[in-house]
């Protein structure tokens, strides 16, 4: 509606300016009515100055320009000094007389003007066409405005929905404008802000995932930690309570801890538990330090395995335990055989533990595809099929009552856990019909 206005006020102002300005037609020119004023300037002198006179004279002269030469111009007696006068200073007039009335000093002057007040043909043929032209200016406004306005708002309503979905975070649609113009230009632009938000939520998405995944990795560590520090206190007030228990029974010679060889023996081993509960702790405070990196170097595994087998001896033929092995003539990895011969005793010291007696132990280490294998296979027992993914946990036994005849401080496989992710090992622990078997590959 304020196109269609617009456009039919610009044609009403096209009209009238036209009607303004359209030049007047004149079928006679100025210089023929030079005559006129000529015989004006030598006949008026002669006359007596008065209002009625002078009325008359000009009446007179305008009926004789008007017989001659229609509407076309007029004639003028002016005082010489009046502003009338001035006001056709740069007007197109024959030339100026001036002359005085018999009976008056007063310069008057006398000329003959176009008449400015005729119409033009054009104006008059513009009058006639008015009421057609009304009505075409207003269809055409109307019809002009409706296609104008659907060819400039039909892109900005669908750039407008592309902008309401990218509101509304979906960067999946796109403006399909082929344009040059601005709103060309605004579709492209709005395209490639789309393209570009949507990369950058992506990203952000992403980062926003990997954070998420940092912050609950975090709070599990730090609960590890907590349960960690938590088992930790437990298990050494355990031991520091039953020396104290005994020191101070032995001291004040209560009972049966007046023998004091006995309890004497007795503290002396559970020192050596704590001694090395406390060992295991400083391991894992060590191997836990932010940065550490272990010293790795080429070693033979097999010759490794080979000595720790044989530093166990003692311990089966204590349980008479039938000890088979598998190895490798030569397994050459990359590590730190310091840390690979703790994880290999724990392993193995769990297997002697855990056995009952008069059973078997095997120890093997092949290849399989890319991977060296090492395994120790216990017989005789079974763990609780809920309780093997917990045993890699810091203090975790599978006798709920702790007892120490029945286990050690629950840091061995924790221990050997975390030895072998700093080599990028992987360890199971399986159930078999025999037993239990824990495999480990590099």
């Amino acid at each position: 509606m304020l196109t269609a206005a617009l456009m039919a006020a610009c044609c009403a102002v096209t009209y009238l300016c036209i009607a303004r300005f359209s030049p007047y037609i004149y079928t006679h020119r100025l210089e023929d009515a030079e005559e006129l004023a000529r015989i004006a300037y030598l006949e008026l002198p002669n006359h007596n100055f008065s209002e009625t006179e002078l009325k008359y004279d000009t009446d007179l002269f305008n009926e004789a320009l008007k017989d001659q030469f229609e509407d076309e111009f007029v004639f003028y007696i002016l005082p010489s000094d009046s502003a009338e006068l001035r006001s056709f200073d740069g007007v197109d007039t024959t030339t100026r007389y001036h002359f005085c009335f018999a009976d008056s000093s007063v310069e008057y002057t006398v000329f003959v003007a176009k008449n400015t007040e005729k119409e033009s043909q054009i104006v008059e043929a513009l009058q006639k066409a008015i009421p057609v032209l009304s009505i075409v200016i207003l269809a055409v406004s109307i019809v002009a405005a409706f296609f104008y306005t659907a060819y400039m708002t039909t892109p900005i309503k669908r750039i407008s929905k592309i902008s309401r979905q990218m509101a509304s975070l979906d960067f999946s649609g796109r403006s399909e404008i082929q344009r040059t113009d601005e709103i060309g230009i605004l579709s492209d632009s709005l395209n490639e802000l789309s393209r570009k938000l949507s990369a950058a939520l992506s990203q952000l998405q992403s980062a926003n995932k990997q954070l998420q995944a940092d912050i609950d990795k975090e709070r599990e560590l730090e609960r590890q930690r907590i349960d960690f520090f938590s088992a930790a206190s437990h298990e050494l007030k355990t031991p520091i309570t039953i020396i104290k228990g005994q020191l101070q029974g032995m001291l004040l010679g209560i009972g049966r801890y007046k023998d004091h060889q006995t309890y004497l023996a007795e503290s002396l081993e559970v020192t050596n538990t704590l001694e090395q509960m406390v060992q295991e702790l400083l391991t894992v405070s060590k191997l836990e330090t932010p940065g550490y990196v272990c010293t790795k170097s080429r070693f033979d595994f097999t010759q490794l395995a080979e000595d720790r087998i044989s530093a166990f001896d003692d311990l089966f033929a204590g349980k008479e335990l039938t000890l088979e092995k598998s190895l490798l003539p030569k397994a050459y990895l990359i590590g730190d055989a310091q840390l690979l011969q703790k994880a290999v005793d724990n392993l193995i010291h769990n297997a002697i533990v855990y056995s009952p007696v008069q059973n078997k132990i095997a120890v093997r280490l092949w290849t399989e595809q890319d991977r060296v294998c090492f395994s120790v296979e216990n017989t005789g027992v079974h763990i609780p099929d809920e309780a093997i993914p917990k045993l890699f946990e810091a203090f975790y036994r599978v006798d709920a009552s702790r007892n120490r005849r029945t286990g050690g401080s629950g840091l061995g496989l924790y221990i050997v856990k975390t030895i072998l992710d700093l080599h990028g090992a992987g360890i199971e622990i399986i159930n078999t019909l025999q037993g239990v078997l824990v495999k480990v590959s590099f």
